[in-house]
């Protein structure tokens, strides 16, 4: 009986195996791991179309913004644009002390340029960036340059911001240095002074701002190691470009060989002749327009005033400041002897006058520059050498005394001029001799939204090379017949 119950046992258990194997475990595995297989493509293609999703949204938002603020972008993942300071703080980390400075200095929303410039560079991406004038450029380059450096160091110049006039590098490092309130940055300002004293490398400096002269100067003297820069900004960059600076320009770039330095270029007028050039040693630059390209700004009236004859400019003036003076006012001629002509006549008109020029020295010029600023001239006659990025608050009319020797002169002369959202005026006088280039400016001023009448153009468009044509000099003898 035992062994008939061991028999029965041993029949059962066999029984159940070969029940178990006819189950198949190796397919039901296989069907499950292709299961498994088939469920994880799914879950990441469902991913990958939740991300495509937001990629898309995040793109038509960033689209929306452009076009919103007349902002135009080209170049591959461009950072989206801003929509307030505030994601200075919550996307980019920036310090308090940055957006406490933005709000004492009276910044509460950032400009079309601020919005798209400063995140392209804070996403390490170089570029090149065009704005009309007075739209808050150097707060672009300046703020991300200060966000990535964060700290103060004693290591070396760590950024280099290059400017084409004494006056313009003067300002930018005065701007700076309000931007930089609260954190201790060493921001200096390369004059003749520092080039005499010791040796430069020893200096603490992380920001150093400079024409292209005075550093290329530098340079060749050894006094500098620019070999750790992190941020180098080309300031009114088509200026900087023009053939006079280009050897100088070089000398710094290449002085600034720090492997993974940031470059930036920014105007208010960029000519595709200095974009090829600057694309040679930024090939993957991002470019940043605002509005059309090389347009002026439109908050200011533009006028074109026929004045016959240079005596006839003279007569336009007066006549001008006896109806409405309005200041401050900022007249521009062709050359210093003019200006100094010019002056001449003025300074017995009853009028708080002032002329600059390069013939004065460095301190003199600061001191004019002050008194403008400051109010106590009136009206202060210039050549081109502060038309360049000089930010004088308030400035309510710019007279072209001298019609502008190009389309981008004109440009950058009338935008010392409604600044910041401001409005302003502008007046260009013009003789028979200016007939001919008259549909260059003309084209300025219909891009920016000014009237202009028919005749103007539908004058031939001249391909002008810089128009100084020979003027007649500024009577500075009174009219006999006043006597």
């Amino acid at each position: 009986m035992n062994i008939q119950k061991k028999l029965f046992f041993f029949c059962l258990i066999c029984w159940k195996v070969e029940a178990v194997e006819g189950f198949n475990v190796f397919k039901s595995s296989k069907k499950a791991l292709v299961e498994s297989v088939e469920n994880q493509k799914d879950e990441e293609e469902d991913k990958l179309s939740k991300e495509k999703k937001k990629l898309n949204q995040k793109l038509e938002a960033d689209a929306i913004l452009r076009k919103k603020f007349n902002i135009h972008v080209s170049g591959n993942n461009v950072a989206s644009p801003l929509k307030s300071f505030a994601e200075l703080s919550s996307v980019y980390g920036c310090e308090s002390y940055l957006l406490r400075n933005f709000a004492e200095l009276g910044f509460k929303e950032p400009t079309p340029i601020q919005r798209q410039a400063i995140p392209v560079l804070l996403s390490g991406r170089e570029c090149f960036a065009c704005a009309p004038t007075g739209s808050g450029k150097t707060l672009a380059f300046v703020s991300p340059m200060l966000m990535k450096l964060k700290h103060a160091s004693s290591e070396g110049v760590r950024a280099v911001i290059l400017c084409p006039t004494r006056e313009l590098a003067a300002q930018t490092t005065r701007e700076c240095k309000k931007l930089a309130k609260g954190n201790k940055f060493y921001i200096k300002l390369l004059t003749k002074k520092l080039i005499r004293s010791a040796d430069l490398s020893k200096l603490p400096c992380d920001i150093l701002i400079s024409t292209p002269l005075r550093l290329s100067s530098a340079i060749k003297k050894r006094k500098l190691n620019l070999s750790r820069v992190e941020y180098l900004v080309l300031d009114e960059s088509d200026k900087l470009f023009e053939l006079g600076l280009l050897k100088q320009i070089d000398s710094v770039v290449k002085a600034c060989s720090n492997p993974s330095i940031i470059r930036s270029l920014f105007s208010a007028t960029l000519p595709d002749s200095v974009e090829e050039l600057a694309r040679t040693i930024m090939p993957d630059a991002v470019r940043v327009i605002i509005g059309r390209k090389n347009t002026a700004s439109k908050s200011i009236n533009q006028k074109l005033v026929f004045a016959g004859s240079e005596e006839g400019k003279l007569l336009a003036l007066r006549q001008s400041f006896a109806e409405k003076l309005n200041p401050p006012v900022l007249i521009f001629v062709q050359s210093k002897e003019r200006a100094k002509e010019l002056y001449e006549e003025l300074k017995f008109d009853n009028i708080r006058a002032s002329v600059i020029h390069s013939d004065l020295s460095e301190t003199q010029r600061e001191n004019i520059v002050n008194d403008f600023r400051a109010g106590k001239t009136w009206v202060l006659i210039a050549t081109d050498v502060i038309a360049r990025g000089m930010d004088f608050k308030g400035v309510n009319c710019v007279i072209n005394y001298d019609f502008p020797y190009s389309a981008a002169a004109y440009i950058h002369r009338i935008g010392r001029s409604g600044r910041a959202g401001r409005s302003g005026e502008a007046i260009t006088f013009y003789t028979e001799d200016d007939v001919p280039f008259l549909r260059n400016i003309a084209n300025v001023m219909a891009g920016s939204g000014c009237e202009v009448p028919s005749w103007i153009m539908a004058l031939r468009k001249l391909r002008w090379k810089k128009h100084r044509p020979k003027r007649e000099s500024i009577s500075t003898k009174p009219n006999e017949a006043e006597d």
